[in-house]
């Protein structure tokens, strides 16, 4: 006959063991595949990604031990302990009654921990900047490439006459899409960095933005030197960007890429420019249609033909996206001199002279 509390052990050691060897397979699998854009993204992964490991290989030893010799170390209590406290060496049923009740409040909570955090890691894997984008990031060509914890930032290093450098007095902050490296972004917007303007591109806890509402501003802080700022986001990462630029007077401009606003906007008095895909299988164009109702009415709609949602970044194709007919530099130069055309028009021009 066995004794008390054995088959809720053993279910628990079981259900351990199988959610111990996910935690180490997940956390191995993504970072074996995603490890760059890991390394290089918001520390929430990496450290999750840690955790996990710890977690897992704690899980399939304890689970291994518990299957093993965990009957014997229930039944018998410390011996050492006999003394201090008069508990008998061997735990009576009522004592083995009460520890596999305890071990059961313990370890569901843990468990569901447990099974949210291989959940995350495996949806979180993010789509990696491709070589296009990876080489957008070195610092030449009159463009200061700073990689920071949870942002890169692009900016101008033009000099005039004496050398001196020319400060840029526009920004742009940009949030990327779900799950997609920021780095992605990179060859997009260089062209916005190479005409004088500051470029921010954040990186978001898991690859999810609405899960860092006051980003923008962190950014925004560290820049007083910046006059003028428009926000942008793709995807999802547009939303946000919506989100935040309509509760934020000191933004002016906001651009959609392959995005809309959630719910309608308040402010009449930001420029608003929505790119869009005319094959985007994501944010398609019936969507950015039905969304206009929410959008500031002054908006500018364009729609780049033949692209699709992926061509926004760079880093692959994209589940459930559309097929593409047009060509991808000519599409991506329309967003970048559209965004531009968008940048300048934030600057009031100069006073005409008497």
């Amino acid at each position: 006959m066995s004794q008390p509390g054995t088959r809720s052990r053993v279910v628990l050691a079981l259900v351990w063991l199988v959610l111990g060897v996910a935690l180490v397979g997940v956390a191995g699998w993504v970072g074996w595949t995603r490890w760059s854009p890991i390394l290089t993204g918001h520390p929430a992964m990496l450290v999750a990604g840690i955790a996990a490991l710890l977690v897992g290989f704690v899980a399939v030893a304890w689970s291994i031990g518990s299957l093993t010799v965990g009957g014997r170390l229930d039944r018998e209590a410390a011996v050492d302990r006999e003394a201090a406290d008069g508990e008998p060496a061997r735990r009576t049923d009522a004592q083995l009654h009460r520890r596999a009740r305890i071990r059961i409040v313990l370890a569901v909570p843990a468990l569901l921990i447990g099974v949210l955090l291989v959940s995350v890691l495996a949806y979180s894997r993010p789509f990696g900047a491709t070589d296009i984008a990876l080489a957008a990031m070195r610092s030449e060509g009159g463009v200061r490439v700073s990689d920071r914890l949870t942002w890169f930032e692009m900016a101008p290093t033009a000099k005039d006459a004496k050398g001196r450098e020319l400060k840029p007095t526009t920004g742009f902050v940009v949030t990327p899409g779900a799950r997609v490296d920021s780095r992605a972004y990179a060859h997009v917007l260089r062209p916005l960095a190479e005409q004088g303007y500051l470029v921010i591109v954040l990186k978001e806890p898991f690859g999810i933005s609405l899960l860092s509402n006051d980003h923008d501003q962190t950014v925004i802080d560290v820049h007083p030197e910046i006059t003028y700022w428009a926000v942008g986001g793709h995807s999802l990462g547009g939303v946000s960007a919506a989100s935040y630029a309509d509760t934020h007077p000191q933004v002016k401009g906001l651009v959609f890429f392959a995005s809309y606003p959630a719910s309608t906007m308040q402010r009449t008095d930001l420029k608003v420019l929505s790119l869009s895909a005319a094959h985007d299988g994501l944010s398609t164009p019936a969507k950015v249609e039905a969304s206009k109702a929410n959008a500031p009415a002054d908006t500018r709609y364009v729609q780049i033909p033949g692209a699709v949602h992926s061509w926004f970044g760079d880093y692959g194709d994209q589940p459930g996206d559309g097929t593409p007919t047009g060509d991808r530099a000519a599409a991506q130069a329309t967003m970048a001199a559209e965004t531009a055309t968008l940048l300048a028009s934030l600057t009031p021009p100069p006073p005409k002279k008497k």
